[in-house]
């Protein structure tokens, strides 16, 4: 449901990638009760110097590293959620570089020179709201529903998980195992 759009001109390993997704997908499930399966991540690689990034109606030719999230919203996730949550990612992004040692280290460890600092810079996290929209053939619930939601579709995802749906089999067990979400059981 939510998807994420990490932007780099920075060049990524696939294991900066995958940490980075993994991180993005724990925070935005712990911070929402949300089953890790919903958490979609893609990388999009940019190139700084084609002139793709405008500031002003002027090209840059600077760092565009950036990450856009498209989240359902709703009364129950205000803005103070989005904005720790924000820099949470904010973080996770530099751990994934390399930047800092753990969440809890607030300082670079890179003694890199200025450039490579500045080219590892992330510009911003930003969210875009949305309310309504189709997953793998369902309607989505409303943006802290999905307990009721899951409940109701259960035996519809049960089938799913049987004739071979790895994503929906490992969700019903991650929902199984979590205890945040006890109450999505049937």
């Amino acid at each position: 449901m939510p998807y994420y759009n990490v932007e780099h001109s920075f060049p990524l390993s696939l294991k900066q990638k995958q940490d980075l997704a993994e991180r993005i997908t724990k925070l935005h499930a712990t911070a929402f009760t949300t089953p890790s399966l919903f958490v979609q991540v893609k990388f999009y690689q940019q190139d700084a110097s084609s002139h793709n990034h405008f500031v002003g109606g002027q090209p840059r030719e600077e760092t565009t590293n950036r990450i856009l999230g498209f989240v359902r919203s709703s009364a129950e996730r205000r803005k103070e959620h989005f904005d720790m949550l924000a820099e949470q990612i904010e973080n996770a992004w530099y751990i994934a570089l390399g930047e800092r040692a753990d969440e809890g280290e607030q300082e670079k460890k890179s003694d890199g020179p200025q450039r490579e600092k500045d080219a590892k810079e992330l510009l911003s996290v930003g969210f875009v709201g949305g309310l309504v929209g189709r997953e793998k053939g369902f309607v989505l619930p409303e943006a802290g529903k999905e307990a009721a939601w899951i409940r109701s579709m259960r035996k519809e995802f049960e089938y799913k998980a049987e004739i071979g749906d790895e994503g929906i089999k490992s969700m019903l067990e991650e929902i199984d195992q979590r205890e945040d979400m006890k109450s999505w059981r049937a």
